[in-house]
């Protein structure tokens, strides 16, 4: 085994190589992963047009995962086909000047239930489905575009987001937002096996166990659902050393 040597400072930065002590196995983003590379290059290109025009910090970061879910979404049938993309091409001014504005109502529109949207609602913006989870919930400043900004956004809709896995989402964006590793994605991320060998003993048999036993009765259903809803759980992400 290859040892590793760094400063307690760095700690953080190599986390994952500590991954065997409680028997976790890494997947690492190699060369033979090109869809993996050519998504983050292409994300980033976004990310530094937006950070370029002042656009950074939280904001930032949560304006891409909202962008991230909007692309994945419109290809994988939880949108309409290029759903999202037809809507920037069809309602947004092509010198960008308005796109942050559009992008604000599209995402109030999608934190709204349908049976709460205005009648009056664009017809396109009516087609998009509510996404709860709170994905949508926070008020974000605008983003100011310009037209490269724009043909930047427009660029990330040609690209095949079903053919990138969830499981990677966080580990992809997080090469996003750092230009040092965006060539080396070194990035890893726990495989879903072994994500799963945790989370199931911690609630999911339960929940699933839970699940059999209703589904056979609309009220036990709707009791599991409420449950559902109810369910917390807690985050922490090793580099920033913060809580979510």
């Amino acid at each position: 085994m290859a040892s590793v040597e760094f400063p307690l400072a760095d700690f953080h930065k190599y986390i994952h190589a500590f991954a065997f002590i409680p028997g976790y196995k890494q997947h690492k983003f190699e060369e033979q992963d090109p869809i993996n590379i050519k998504a983050v290059e292409i994300m980033g290109r976004l990310h530094d047009a937006l950070e370029g025009g002042g656009y950074s910090g939280h904001q930032l970061e949560r304006f891409l995962v909202r962008i991230l879910f909007c692309l994945f979404a419109e290809d994988t049938g939880i949108f309409e086909p290029e759903a999202f993309r037809l809507y920037l091409l069809n309602r947004t001014a092509e010198d960008g000047s308005d796109l942050g504005l559009h992008l604000a109502h599209l995402f109030d529109v999608l934190n709204t239930p349908p049976e709460k949207r205005q009648k009056n609602l664009d017809e396109t913006l009516a087609t998009f489905a509510y996404v709860n989870g709170e994905l949508f919930a926070e008020n974000l400043g605008f983003a100011d575009f310009n037209r490269d900004m724009r043909n930047a956004l427009l660029a990330c809709t040609h690209f095949d987001w079903s053919r990138i896995s969830p499981a990677i989402f966080g580990s992809l964006f997080m090469s996003v937002m750092d230009q040092d590793e965006r060539r080396q994605i070194g990035g890893h991320y726990t495989s879903e096996r072994d994500i799963l060998k945790v989370i199931r003993s911690l609630f999911l048999d339960e929940l699933r166990a839970d699940f059999e036993r209703a589904k056979g009765s609309k009220a036990e259903l709707r009791r599991f659902h409420e449950r559902l809803g109810g369910c917390g759980f807690l985050t922490r992400r090793a580099a920033a050393g913060t809580s979510s």
